[in-house]
């Protein structure tokens, strides 16, 4: 509600505001400092010396639904890039933020003689924090049908995640095996 010369036109947010208010379901209760429903809201629109609006909150309550971190994402790294030639596991990682996740495994070089059944299976596991044990949640052989032995990028979706702990866990196999690889989250909250 700025016009071309950066004047502000108080009188046209206030009309947006209205028109919001009065969308049919749309609710506004405003109650003020004695505990009194206030009726007409936009009465009580007060401004700075420099014609800014205040907002005053003491003591407020949301009561319609509000998803406020709909769009809140982060990027977490479940496993650093690195070469890796035995089997082993890396360290938990709290997502216990997020409700979703995206995990790429992101294998960028591959080295070594893989016979059948032989190369690189990649687990995502969540900890159970009470008996310490860990379920798999994603098996890269079991979606491939077969083992890793050539780069891949692999994309995993999980829409509902349970555990507060991740861990990435490996298997390589073959003659003198190498595989450079990393494995990513973008958790969503």
């Amino acid at each position: 509600m700025v016009d071309q010369w950066g004047t502000i036109d108080y009188d046209k947010i206030k009309e947006k505001i209205l028109d919001i208010i009065n969308q049919p379901g749309f609710k506004v209760i405003v109650i003020d400092s004695s505990g009194n429903a206030v009726s007409d809201i936009l009465n009580k629109f007060q401004f700075d010396i420099n014609n800014l609006l205040k907002i005053s909150i003491a003591k407020f309550e949301v009561t319609s639904p509000t998803a406020i971190r709909d769009h809140w994402a982060e990027a977490v790294t479940l496993l650093e890039s690195g070469t890796y030639s035995t089997s082993g596991n890396g360290s938990d990682v709290d997502v216990g933020r997020f409700i979703m996740a995206e995990i790429c495994i992101d294998v960028t070089s591959v080295s070594g003689t893989f016979a059948a059944g032989e190369g690189l299976r990649v687990y995502i596991e969540g900890k159970d924090e009470i008996s310490g044990k860990y379920k798999t949640i994603y098996d890269s052989y079991a979606d491939l049908g077969s083992m890793i032995t050539s780069p891949t990028t692999l994309w995993v979706t999980i829409t509902s995640l349970a555990f507060r702990l991740l861990r990435v866990r490996y298997e390589i196999t073959g003659t003198n095996p190498a595989f450079t690889f990393g494995v990513y989250m973008q958790g969503k909250a």
